[in-house]
């Protein structure tokens, strides 16, 4: 059961990022932290999983990284939404509440509104 639930999670996580990125310019460990605290713990996601899909969204220009210094030696890199990465986000939260509504439909349960 873990592994569909890991499977499932995987598929929905670059709509997610998109999602947090779409509140706010966020850096990768702030992400991975948010992902956590909504969802009490039940959703931890491995920085080894958030950054190949933070470059993957850079380099199809969707997304654009800046860094900030932070303290004497630090930098962030913090992660901005471009014009392309919220029209992708708008297209796949429609894809997925219409998959989402299906499988409720298939399923026999009202697809809350």
């Amino acid at each position: 059961m873990e592994q569909f639930r890991d499977e499932f999670k995987r598929g929905a996580t670059e709509l997610l990022v998109l999602h947090m990125l779409m509140q706010e310019d966020q850096y990768g460990y702030q992400i991975t932290h948010a992902f956590e605290e909504k969802t009490n713990g039940n959703y931890k996601m491995a920085e080894g999983t958030l950054y190949p899909i933070l470059y993957k969204l850079e380099d199809a220009g969707h997304i654009t990284g800046y860094s900030v210094k932070v303290g004497v030696r630090r930098t962030r890199k913090f992660y901005h939404i471009e014009e392309s990465g919220k029209q992708r986000y708008r297209e796949m939260l429609a894809d997925y509440l219409l998959i989402t509504e299906n499988i409720f439909n298939i399923l026999g349960r009202e697809f809350p509104k």
